[in-house]
Order: structure tokens, then C-alpha cells, then sequence
């Protein structure tokens, strides 16, 4: 019996490309939630990020079958979303251009710094709404970008209790921002530019 979680990705990529169930759903478990806390740092809309998350994956198995051309899945799977968030971004921005009337540049940057600074109020009072430690290992994970395993050695807990404690912080986050508009999350982007 195949041991999924034991086999590299090209290994999975392969299997996968052979209509393994299995193989697609361990790529999942293994790079969704890296997926999504990366693109977290960027554009803090949990809803908006949990459906492309799910359209880069259901592409991923619409085109498994070509999915041997792919020699490193993680890199394939981090464009994919950053190029779904582009392209999100793109159309919100062209759907207000349409419903609205011609801004002069100044109160569109006015507009967005306005939007900016409603985000971060309400990231902090969403930070507010934490434990001290959940609070911690969220800012240590996304402001100082350590892994899971360097925020355990740095506190001297283990890997589970960070995961525990950031599960706390991202649900905390998602019903801060599950209402959020797109087009702040925009002004957003803009601003802190991708990388």
C-alpha cells in the first residue's frame, strides 16, 4: 500500500497525472495552507483568497493529465494563485472604473489611502481580539515571516501549539475580513506591492 505523505511531489505529480485521487489530495493537504498564508501577507480578504485557492486547485486536476511538463509543483502552485490574485484584482478595478465616474488621480489615491487606513484599523482591532500568544505567533509568522518550526524553537512550545494558536488567529482574521470589499483589498496590494 502506497504511503502518500512519504512521496515527493514530482512523485505525486505523477500519480496524480494517472487520475490518483489520493496523490491530488496530499499535493492539497501539503501546499494549500503555505499557499494561502503567503498570499494572507498580501491580501488579507480570507473569502476572496479561499476561492482562488480552490480555482488554482480544481485547475490543477482539470489539467493533470499535462501535469509531467511541471518540475516543481510548489513553484507552479504559488504563480498560479499570485497570477488568480492578479487577475482578480485587475477585473474589480476595471468593474468600479465602470460604475463609477472618471476620478482625478488625487482623490483616487485620497480613496485609497482612506481604504488603507480602514484596513489596518481594522487588522489591529482584529489583532486586538486575540490571546497575547495567538497575537504573538500571528505577528511573529507574518510580520517576521518565521516558519511554524522557528516560532516553536523561538517560545520553546511545539510546532502543534503554533499551529493551534495561528488556527485561532486566521479565524479570528477571516470574520474580520470576510465582508471586506475588494477594492480596498486593491489599494492594498498597490500599496505594499506583491513580491
Amino acid at each position: 500500500m502506497t504511503t502518500y505523505s512519504t512521496l515527493s511531489d514530482q512523485e505525486l505529480t505523477a500519480l496524480l497525472a494517472r487520475d490518483d485521487n489520493n496523490a491530488f489530495r496530499t499535493l492539497y493537504d501539503r501546499h494549500a495552507q503555505e499557499l494561502y498564508l503567503t498570499a494572507f501577507k498580501k491580501l488579507p480578504v480570507p473569502h476572496l483568497l479561499e476561492d482562488l485557492l480552490q480555482e488554482v486547485f480544481l485547475n490543477l486536476y482539470r489539467k493533470r493529465a499535462t501535469l509531467g511538463e511541471i518540475t516543481n509543483i510548489r513553484a507552479y502552485l504559488h504563480s498560479a494563485l499570485r497570477n488568480r490574485i492578479f487577475n482578480e484584482l485587475r477585473n474589480s478595478l476595471i468593474h468600479e472604473q465602470h460604475h463609477q465616474q472618471v476620478i482625478i488621480p488625487e482623490a483616487a489615491e485620497s480613496a485609497c489611502n482612506y481604504d488603507l487606513q480602514l484596513l489596518e484599523k481594522r487588522f489591529g482591532a482584529a489583532l486586538d481580539r486575540l490571546s497575547a500568544r495567538s497575537r504573538e505567533i500571528f505577528l511573529l509568522s507574518r510580520r517576521d515571516e518565521l516558519s511554524y518550526k522557528e516560532i516553536a524553537a523561538r517560545l520553546g512550545i511545539s510546532v502543534k501549539a503554533v499551529e493551534k494558536h495561528m488556527g485561532k488567529a486566521l479565524q479570528v482574521m477571516r470574520s474580520e475580513f470576510k465582508d471586506y470589499s475588494v477594492v480596498a483589498a486593491v489599494c492594498l496590494a498597490v500599496t505594499t506591492h506583491w513580491k
